[in-house]
């Protein structure tokens, strides 16, 4: 019998798949000390057909297809107000809804912890729009998505590249007819672990209880956008994305999952998912005339199926063509991933000791001295040069 998925950890990605494929139930999700959740296997369940692992779409590259990038932006100045970017997300899940589907895609429940569920009407919407920098729970939509299919009720599911993955390893061909899946350029994921410290320190600080936190705030544009934690007597802690210690930290690949940095078969032309968006970063040089710091979208459009549900809501949205190939200096994501920072061991050490803290962000992120920049230099150093240097130092 076995005890967890996949024999080589950093390959797993959490999407969670292995948990609804099983037919005994025997697999849950357990975070490890990183605060990442990772498959365990109940043994005393576990039936050893290996079904997990055969059906595990890790390590395994996406079929290469061709990209038809677009510009895009809400007609509606309201809703791109709410969305991280553009809020093409919003159009294709109104039209969703209006069909009698569900949407699924990422939310804050319950002590800000970010989980997947499903929005039966427009009301629901809300909670998905805006960015979550920080890996949510995604296996009981997985499973509850895929029942939905079985039953006849269109889906539209948005996550990240490798939940939908995941979500493709569960679902059959038959029932991906009524399936429209939207995925994004992902940076990486950070720990939800490291993100509920974060909050924690933040309510030590400020004596009072976190009650909404905000990522993509555009109160100072789309361009210098900002975290807005809000606390339950209305106030507010607000830092833009060079301020706030976590948004550094994870712009800086601090946190992100083992798997991130490995991420490289779902990039670019090998999306599994039917539509990819990210920010039109860039945008003040390769679109000047439809920048207006409100926020853009780059839609990349992978499938018919794409193309389909894009043009069912094109009343909504304003759309122009774009070059990717102009804007990978500004997203170098959509087609490499994120290394992981060289002090990720020295951050999870500090982390274990005593969680989040922003000092221990400043002090891994900072600019090295002038004294440290020369050590730097001295160990690169070959062995006879660096020997005569330390003679020096020793007169």
């Amino acid at each position: 019998m076995r005890t967890t998925v996949r024999e080589n950890k950093a390959e797993c990605t959490g999407c969670g798949a292995c948990v609804s494929i099983c037919p005994k139930k025997a697999i849950t999700m357990k975070p490890d000390e990183e605060g990442f959740l990772y498959p365990a296997v109940d043994e005393t369940l576990c039936v050893g057909c290996d079904l997990c692992e055969k059906r595990c779409p890790a390590g395994h590259e996406g079929a290469e297809h061709k990209i038809h990038a677009l510009g895009m932006q809400h007609k509606d100045s309201k809703v791109r107000a709410a969305s991280s970017s553009g809020g093409v997300f919003t159009a294709l899940a109104r039209e969703t809804i209006g069909a009698g589907g569900v949407v699924f895609g990422a939310v804050f429940g319950e002590a800000l912890h970010v989980e997947h569920v499903g929005a039966f009407n427009e009301g629901e919407l809300e909670a998905m729009r805006g960015s979550k920098y920080v890996q949510s729970d995604c296996a009981e939509a997985i499973d509850h998505a895929a029942s939905l299919l079985t039953r006849g009720i269109p889906v539209l599911f948005s996550g990240t590249p490798c939940q939908i993955d995941g979500l493709l390893a569960k679902v059959g061909k038959r029932e991906r007819e009524r399936l429209l899946t939207l995925d994004f350029v992902c940076h990486g994921v950070p720990s939800p672990g490291v993100f509920a410290s974060y909050i924690e320190m933040l309510e030590r600080e400020k004596g009072k209880r976190v009650v909404r936190y905000t990522f993509r705030d555009k109160r100072f544009g789309w361009k210098n956008f900002a975290a807005v934690a809000t606390f339950e007597d209305g106030s507010e802690h607000v830092g833009t994305q060079t301020e706030e210690p976590y948004l550094r930290g994870f712009l800086h690949n601090l946190y992100l999952r083992p798997s991130c940095s490995g991420c490289a078969k779902l990039r670019g032309a090998h999306h599994a998912a039917d539509i990819t968006m990210a920010d039109l970063w860039g945008a003040q040089d390769v679109c000047p005339e439809k920048d207006d710091d409100t926020g853009l979208s780059l839609v990349m459009v992978n499938t018919p199926k794409g193309r389909r549900a894009l043009e069912g809501c094109a009343s909504q949205l304003a759309q122009f063509p774009v070059s990717t190939e102009k804007l990978m200096r500004y997203n170098p994501s959509i087609e490499t991933p994120a290394p992981a920072h060289a002090k990720r061991r020295a951050f999870f050490a500090m982390f274990a000791k005593h969680g989040f803290a922003s000092r221990d962000i400043d002090a891994l992120l900072k600019e090295p001295g002038r004294v440290e920049r020369l050590i730097r230099r001295a160990m690169h150093l070959p062995k006879g040069a660096l020997r005569r240097v330390r003679a020096r130092l020793n007169r």
